[in-house]
């Protein structure tokens, strides 16, 4: 096919597509339309014309056409699939939270395409757009994280992870001969299981081999139960915590227990109401001060909103004391998750302790807030009763420049109250709120809200009926303005009738 073959066919299909769009021709028209699209598709087939005819197939089969986009990536390996539903492609990118990538389509908004910038971390979202400038963007995301690995880079590691299994095998066979001798010494060894000793964490210089015990029912602190176990390669059992920021003192022999691997899992820890996984950060910075998260596992809402930071120095110590309550973003500014700093010497010692953890998964602290102790945090049993402690109890202490408070979306009616045109809107757009009758309402946001369905909190400014703001008032203001209303324009007309 010549260049001006080429040309007429795609004057042809702009117009085939023109007319589709306008939604004016019969049944009939519509069928004859797509079907001679279909004949273009596979005569226009080739490498070089695969780019021109991208937006057409995404038209009319969007699903595999971005199927197809993916498949001719440099990523092909850490592809996900395409998905029609947040909730889906959510669960197939947990399934290898190391890496991946996904992409999202909705028929009225185009393409979204789901990045994980960090192993285990919350995926960074693009805008709605088409595939390619999507596609763009996850490169520039690449170039910041690097977190996926090409398919040629995957290939290469397969090659040596083969080699290192056949000389690893050829090994075998002198082990396996000795291991025939040493079952004739003890044959009583043959079919024990593999044997651990569990660690037990000093707390000071001084020497004290005893493990650590629960507090007592009395304590408001922190308490600590039987450890679990998890099955993982020999060669990779890492201590609790590094030797650096603890020492480690074995049990006595008799206190050993079999196990069947060689790694421990994260203690079980009481903290309040609260039941928490303990688990150790294993990157250096967080290794040299001992620090460990606790993640909140038997308050559903609770436990993907907040997590525990604290001090293995802290465990048995803490109560009482001053607690820090940090807000963590993403690279887009998107909300991923509330901090809460216990054992903090000061808000200095708070905001370092919350960037060692934010900056190695590439995220960012925009506040911190100060609780005066523990108490309360505690007693939180649901997204509203953290939000209403964290918004009216704790007192800030520190925040960015460009700082606007997030508000958890469990915690807010989404269905819009008052019907008007709004502007377009990114992930810093706030949603303008009002409180009445111990119902949090969105006044404006309905654009800000579609971004995503699956974010966890979202930035806002609330508006309380007490002020003197009713969805009345509201609502008359905003027929004085010319639609569509952007958020800053609705909250600075009625900033100016109430001061009025």
């Amino acid at each position: 096919m010549n260049v001006l073959e080429k040309a007429h066919l795609a004057k042809e299909l702009q117009g085939l597509i023109h007319s589709l769009d306008q939604r004016s021709l019969s049944f009939y028209e519509i069928a004859k339309s797509k079907c001679r699209l279909k004949e273009i598709f596979l005569r226009c087939d080739e490498p070089i014309f695969k780019k021109q005819i991208l937006n057409f197939k995404s038209y009319m089969h969007p699903e595999h056409a971005a199927d197809e986009f993916a498949q001719h990536s440099l990523y092909r390996q850490t592809f996900r699939g395409v998905f029609k539903h947040d909730l889906a492609l959510e669960q197939a990118l947990e399934q290898y939270p190391e890496m991946g990538w996904a992409i999202l389509h909705r028929a009225n908004l185009g393409f979204q395409i789901w990045y994980i910038p960090a192993p285990h971390r919350t995926a960074l979202i693009s805008d709605w757009d088409g595939l390619e400038q999507n596609y763009a963007w996850m490169l520039e995301q690449q170039e910041i994280y690097a977190a996926l690995k090409t398919d040629a880079e995957l290939n290469q590691l397969s090659v040596e992870t083969a080699k290192n299994f056949k000389t690893s095998k050829k090994g075998s066979v002198s082990f396996a001969s000795s291991r025939k001798d040493d079952s004739i010494i003890a044959p009583h060894t043959a079919n024990r299981p593999f044997s651990f000793e569990p660690l037990a964490l000093q707390q000071n210089s001084a020497s004290s081999t005893a493990p650590i015990q629960p507090l007592e029912s009395d304590s408001p602190s922190i308490a600590i139960h039987t450890l679990e176990l998890s099955s993982k390669d020999d060669d990779a059992a890492p201590s609790l915590f590094s030797t650096k920021a603890a020492t480690v003192t074995p049990l006595p022999k008799a206190a050993t227990t079999p196990l069947n691997s060689n790694h421990l899992l994260p203690q079980v820890v009481e903290l309040g109401q609260w039941k928490c996984r303990l688990s150790a950060l294993e990157f250096p910075q967080a290794q040299e001060l001992a620090l460990c998260s606790l993640t909140v596992e038997n308050v559903p809402e609770i436990m993907p909103l907040l997590e525990i930071i604290i001090s293995v120095s802290q465990l048995q110590q803490y109560v009482n004391q001053p607690v820090y309550l940090a807000e963590q973003i993403n690279a887009q500014g998107c909300f991923v998750k509330y901090i809460v700093i216990l054992g903090a010497e000061d808000q200095l010692h708070a905001i370092r302790l919350g960037n060692i953890i934010s900056q190695h998964y590439a995220y960012e602290l925009v506040a911190l807030k100060l609780l005066p102790n523990e108490q309360s945090l505690k007693q939180c049993k649901n997204a509203e009763q953290f939000f209403e402690l964290y918004s009216e109890q704790a007192e800030l202490v520190w925040n960015t420049e460009t700082y606007q408070p997030f508000i958890p979306a469990k915690c807010i009616q989404k269905h819009k109250l008052i019907a008007f045109e709004e502007t377009s809107a990114n992930y810093t757009t706030a949603i303008i709120l009002l409180k009445e009758r111990q119902k949090i309402r969105v006044i404006h946001g309905q654009a800000r809200l579609q971004l995503s369905r699956e974010e966890m909190a979202y930035p806002y400014i609330l508006l309380d009926r007490n002020q003197g703001v009713s969805w009345q008032l509201i609502q008359r203001i905003i027929q004085t303005l010319p639609q569509p209303i952007s958020a800053s324009k609705l909250h600075d007309a009625i900033q100016i009738h109430i001061g009025s």
